[in-house]
């Protein structure tokens, strides 16, 4: 446990993640984030706008990636890569401090990554219910692993020690896609608004959690009777 604690806690993701990408690939994804923030969809742009926003060669496109679809799967991926290793650090640090306060700094820091990272987030948006097949599947296949880690560390910090993993994996993928649908509103609201969103969401989390605590209870003592 240490291991993966001190790996999160002296990561810089964003540093790690712009040193893994070539700059004309970098280039193309943010150009391509910036202009579907607004709702147009990865299949709506043309290779020639899409080089002319990012300051390229159209003919540079094809020296990274094949078609769009591939573009909007790894712009996914490069926002996940930077956003999952955060999260968990703050997991961390916040249990090892003040182990009540982790939904709270889990959410703040959640919804902070989503205001820095306004077009990506708001992209990722629009394509979970978008036209393309396999854009819904990479934005999905990706909240998960953003669920799948947050349920490792509850297990691991033992956050929730009487739930049964099966209960902390539905919980967390309940929680992950509420804050990522909720980030929608937090991006543009006021400092009020933030705030409230924020206090909404952890309150949606211990509930969330209080009361799978609680549906545990029950069928143990409806099974215990039986």
């Amino acid at each position: 446990m240490k291991s993966v604690f001190e790996a999160a806690a002296v990561a810089d993701p964003g540093l790690v993640d712009a040193q893994e990408l070539p700059a004309g690939k970098r280039k193309l994804i943010e150009a391509a984030l910036r202009l579907t923030a607004g709702g147009r969809s990865f299949a709506s742009l043309g290779l020639r706008e899409l080089a002319r926003e990012a300051g390229l060669n159209p003919n540079t496109f094809y020296r990274h990636f094949d078609t769009l679809d591939e573009l909007a799967r790894e712009a996914v991926e490069s926002v996940s890569r930077r956003l999952r290793p955060m999260l968990r650090r703050e997991r961390w640090l916040a249990a090892h401090a003040e182990p009540h306060s982790v939904p709270r700094r889990a959410c703040m820091a959640f919804f902070a990554f989503a205001q820095d990272n306004r077009e990506a987030f708001l992209s990722a948006l629009a394509e979970y219910h978008g036209t393309s097949p396999a854009l819904r599947e990479a934005v999905r296949a990706n909240l998960h692993e953003v669920s799948a880690e947050m349920a490792d560390d509850v297990v691991q910090l033992a956050l929730m020690p009487t739930l049964a993993r099966v209960s902390v994996d539905e919980v967390c993928t309940q929680i992950v896609l509420q804050l990522f649908h909720l980030s929608a509103e937090y991006i543009d609201a006021d400092a009020a608004r933030r705030e409230a969103l924020i206090d909404y969401a952890e309150r949606f989390i211990v509930r969330l959690f209080a009361g799978s605590v609680l549906l545990a209870q029950h069928e143990a003592g409806r099974g215990g009777a039986d």
